[in-house]
């Protein structure tokens, strides 16, 4: 491992190398953290919307796409190009660089193809590399199963990949630049007003991923708050210090912090007879996240809206069930340390969306938000109001 304090790993999205100009940039960012004297290592995600062009071609090639292994080898490319291109440009920079797939950076994981589960890594190669003065580049979204096949880790899986290689270096940091210069109190493009935060604990920013606001990879934050990694999203594009996503610290006082909305939404209800379990495991089987489960006269699943088809085509191999699908609902977030504990929240949240005529589906509540479930064409002006009634007035709304 590294010593303590002595090295970095960046990584850069798409948006971030997608041109060679801009992959030309990253280089030079990446060079200034070389030239410190750090050891550096940068995962990059493949360049701009390849990944959406490779899906495209797959189901242009073969319109099912249904051989996930083979889509996975597929997608496995991309990363493959924007890493060899990031180590020429470091080259070119005069700064020594070296690129190394998911498998040759030591990423073991398993789990269904497309949605691979980091079991260990082992950073050998990594750590040669850079002892030698080397920047190492790896491909994000992938790793080696114990079989030797290429498997890739769901949508933001170079996030994980990022801050798994952190914790494996023993990295003093982990810097996640994008398209966007940190984290805010809601969306900038729902919410104008919004404000960007210096910093916000890993729970905080986990409940958000979780309830649809656009930061980071769910299990990336997750594994960050649970090997305690330092986190920076920042701007590829400006030099502003971006969100730190940190430790809470004792005397947090801010209780209502952020704003999120899902629009990602997709309500399957399956009736026939009883199959809550059955589904279930089914679903989670291919690695399909439920957020809510409703039981009445049949089971309503609350699941991602972009494994909508692979949910349906799972629920109709169950003998005797009917299944129905709503795409018309959204869910929206107040979030903050207690938020599901203090009455008030619930009470605020109600009759702001009553005021406004929005109809709420379902209510539902944790530790760290409460959340409504909204028809989606309210969904961004339910946004706007919490957000203005919740922080826009006071900067934060807290309870007495």
């Amino acid at each position: 491992m590294w010593k303590d304090g002595e090295g970095v790993v960046l990584k850069f999205g798409g948006s971030s190398v997608a041109t060679p100009e801009r992959i030309r940039a990253a280089a030079r960012r990446v060079a200034s953290f070389a030239r410190q004297g750090r050891r550096t290592a940068v995962v990059v995600s493949a360049m701009g919307k390849t990944t959406d062009d490779l899906l495209g071609l797959a189901r242009a090639t073969a319109p099912s796409a249904g051989d996930r292994r083979e889509l996975d080898r597929l997608l496995a490319t991309g990363e493959q190009q924007s890493a060899a291109l990031l180590a020429m440009a470091l080259s070119a920079e005069g700064c020594p660089a070296r690129s190394f797939s998911g498998d040759e950076a030591g990423f073991v994981a398993e789990g269904a193809w497309g949605e691979g589960r980091i079991l260990s890594v082992d950073p050998a190669r990594i750590e040669a590399a850079t002892a030698f003065g080397h920047v190492a580049v790896i491909t994000g979204f992938q790793a080696c199963t114990r079989d030797g096949e290429t498997i890739t880790l769901g949508r933001g899986g170079s996030d994980l990949s990022a801050i798994a290689l952190a914790a494996a270096l023993g990295a003093a940091e982990c810097r996640i630049f994008t398209d966007v210069d940190g984290i805010y109190t809601a969306d900038p493009r729902v919410v104008p007003g919004a404000l960007k935060l210096d910093r916000i604990p890993w729970d905080e920013c986990l409940e958000m991923a979780f309830c649809g606001a656009a930061v980071m990879q769910a299990r990336s934050i997750e594994m960050a708050g649970r090997m305690s990694i330092p986190l920076c999203v920042a701007s590829s594009f400006q030099e502003s210090e971006g969100t730190w996503i940190m430790e809470r610290n004792v005397d947090e006082a801010v209780f209502i912090r952020s704003v999120a909305s899902d629009d990602d939404l997709a309500v399957l209800t399956v009736e026939g007879r009883t199959v809550e379990r059955e589904l279930m495991d089914a679903l989670s089987g291919e690695g399909i996240r439920t957020t809510a489960m409703v039981g009445a006269d049949g089971a309503s699943f609350h699941i991602e809206g972009a494994r909508l088809p692979e949910a349906v085509e799972i629920c109709r191999k169950l003998a005797g069930c009917s299944v129905s699908v709503n795409e018309t609902l959204s869910r929206v977030s107040v979030i903050g340390p207690g938020a599901g504990n203090h009455p008030e929240v619930c009470r605020a949240m109600l009759g702001i969306l009553a005021e406004m005529g929005a109809t709420v589906h379902l209510l539902t509540s944790s530790a760290l938000s409460v959340t409504c479930v909204v028809d989606r064409d309210r969904s961004a002006e339910a946004v706007r109001a919490l957000h203005e009634e919740f922080i826009g007035k006071k900067g934060v709304f807290q309870c007495a």
